[in-house]
């Protein structure tokens, strides 16, 4: 079997589909190439590398097999990596920051990489609001210096210990990446395609080159020399090819899994996942057993728009939260394969550590519990009577009626949507659900046009700061107005905005730091700005028939999302099975 080999069922459905920019490449066999599903499916413009450009989410390949981060953030062990970088240390106040440059880093055409290519990056960013991570770091950077070829230091327009963690170490799914001074110098950052093939387009400092990329498939083949193996930080990755698959439903995904034909695949529910093991027992979760499934850092929620009544009150916002039973929803939505969640923090070892210092906040503030009780006293309460549907209505005969958006294509957050429907009529809540396309449903999200919405929050991981400050007022805004931050609930609390304020600049082993988190629990609590759902645990498949040592929870030398940046440590230390 050769390596572009793709299965009949893939055939069948990309027949029609043309190849944007397609290359002859050499043959490679099947048993030296690691096939990975590109969860994004149709890459639209498959000719376009630039990792700067808004919205633009090279997780196909890109970002894995031919760039590397400064710093990998493990989930697993809670240490920040060194990688590119040798590590780095703050001044007293944490209001600078040097970072060493690991010695015989070299980007893939032999040219050395040295701090100068981390300060043009950054100046680059700023210079241009375009691009992303460009309001960041001219927020956080007040200056940027490289003294030498291994050193660079930044000044921070305010203190930041969790600066380095934030933006250089894949925190979540990304990161910053560092662009090579002696290409991008010479190039308009904001319309540059960084593609071509011939010259070593896209360049970075990976083990891969890329070879060919259409709207369907994108290969990469590994580099003779790579600088981590020539310096012997570390041994050159085995398979000599790495391609990247669309597979468009998870029928499709398990067919191809079950057949040899993926070897790392996008979400599984649990049918389908027991279903392609029965048939291929190659195949593996990050478990055994239940819940085969990987706690990734993004617990699912309900929120809803603080400024439109009735969710303007947190009375009423505790009377949804009590019309909810989770359970039905673990059930359900996740076949049995997560768990309730009472706040929006997943549960790593140091967050859950500083949930269990609250467990008293828990009792007063039951948010796991179903009171049908507590809707009737707070609704009668605010002067409103059941129907004869059922239904709440105020003085005038008005229903409070409010529906519940989320994205299509989140599975999970579709189940959950239906399911809530559901209870919150069996509560008294006239509310109805329905999934949108990306663009709508953050459009209507972010300017206040919709009045609940389904989603995830990706914040802390492994303090609890990171997820406060997306409640932060600055990050709200009036309806009608994007909101220019993750804080799409627009709550707002003057008490909790100083508190937040003060826990920005401590580390978090600070014992103030400590009694402030305390203190924004229990109002995030009292006042219940969103509701939390479930945690978000995600079935990530692997076929060990031609490749082995994935990540699993007995071999978790990194999570097992192999979409994120962090995707290259998988790609580099799996080994044939045979």
């Amino acid at each position: 079997m050769r390596a572009r080999i793709i299965g009949f069922a893939l055939l069948v459905v990309f027949l029609a589909v043309a190849p944007v920019v397609a290359q002859d490449i050499r043959e490679v066999p099947r048993e030296a190439t690691v096939i990975f599903e590109n969860i994004e499916g149709r890459v639209a413009v498959p000719d376009n590398m630039n990792p700067y450009i808004s919205g633009q989410y090279l997780d196909w390949g890109m970002w894995q097999a031919t760039q590397e981060a400064l710093f990998y953030l493990n989930y697993e062990t809670g240490e920040v990596m060194p990688w590119l970088s040798s590590g780095y240390t703050f001044n007293d106040d944490n209001s600078e920051v040097t970072i060493s440059i690991r010695d015989g880093v070299k980007w893939a055409d032999g040219t050395p990489f040295t701090a100068h290519d981390v300060v043009f990056t950054i100046n680059m960013l700023k210079d241009n609001p375009e691009l992303q991570y460009s309001f960041d770091m001219q927020q956080w950077v007040a200056d940027i210096s490289a003294p030498d070829d291994s050193t660079v230091v930044m000044t921070l327009t305010r203190p930041n210990p969790r600066f380095i963690v934030n933006y250089f170490s894949v925190r979540i799914w990304d990161t910053i990446l560092v662009a090579p001074k002696h290409i991008w110098e010479n190039v308009d950052p904001t319309t540059f395609n960084n593609f071509d093939l011939e010259a070593g387009l896209p360049m970075g400092t990976g083990a891969y080159r890329l070879v060919r990329s259409t709207e369907t498939e994108q290969v990469f083949d590994r580099l003779d020399n790579w600088w981590a193996a020539e310096t012997g930080f570390h041994p050159m990755p085995a398979p000599e090819r790495a391609i990247w698959l669309a597979a468009p439903s998870e029928e499709l995904r398990a067919a191809m899994m079950a057949n040899n034909e993926l070897d790392a695949g996008w979400i599984f529910n649990r049918s389908s996942f027991e279903v392609a093991q029965s048939r291929n027992p190659n195949i593996v979760g990050w478990t055994e057993d239940l819940p085969y499934a990987y706690l990734d850092p993004c617990p699912r929620y309900l929120s809803l728009n603080n400024k439109i009544p009735p969710f303007d009150d947190r009375e009423v916002r505790w009377a949804v939260n009590a019309a909810i039973d989770r359970d039905v929803i673990v059930a359900i939505a996740f076949e049995g394969m997560t768990d309730a969640a009472a706040t929006l923090y997943p549960t790593y070892t140091p967050l859950q550590a500083f949930l269990d210092r609250n467990a008293a906040l828990f009792e007063q503030y039951d948010v796991l519990g179903s009171d049908d009780t507590l809707i009737n006293t707070v609704m009668e309460g605010k002067g409103y009577v059941r129907d004869g549907e059922g239904l709440w209505v105020d003085g005038d005969g008005e229903r409070i009626t409010f529906t519940m958006i989320s994205r299509s294509g989140e599975t999970d957050q579709v189940r959950m949507g239906t399911i809530l429907v559901d209870q919150m009529r069996d509560a008294g809540f006239d509310a109805s659900f329905q999934p949108l396309e990306n663009a709508i449903f953050y459009s209507d999200v972010s300017t206040g046009a919709s009045q609940a919405w389904v989603t995830g929050l990706c914040g802390s991981v492994s303090d609890p700061y990171e997820t406060f400050s997306r409640f932060h007022s600055r990050f709200s805004g009036p309806l009608g107005e994007p909101a220019p931050g993750d804080n799409a609930s627009r709550f707002e609390n003057a008490e909790f905005d100083e508190i937040v304020d003060a826990m920005a600049v401590l580390a978090a082993d600070d014992e103030e730091f400590m009694a402030l988190a305390d203190q924004a629990l229990e109002i995030w609590l009292r006042e219940l700005p969103v509701i939390p759902l479930v945690q978000a645990r995600l079935l990530t498949p692997f076929n060990n028939t031609y490749w082995t040592n994935w990540p699993t929870s007995d071999n978790n030398y990194i999570h097992p999302g192999h979409w994120w940046v962090t995707g290259e440590l998988m790609l580099i230390n799996i080994q044939p099975s045979q």
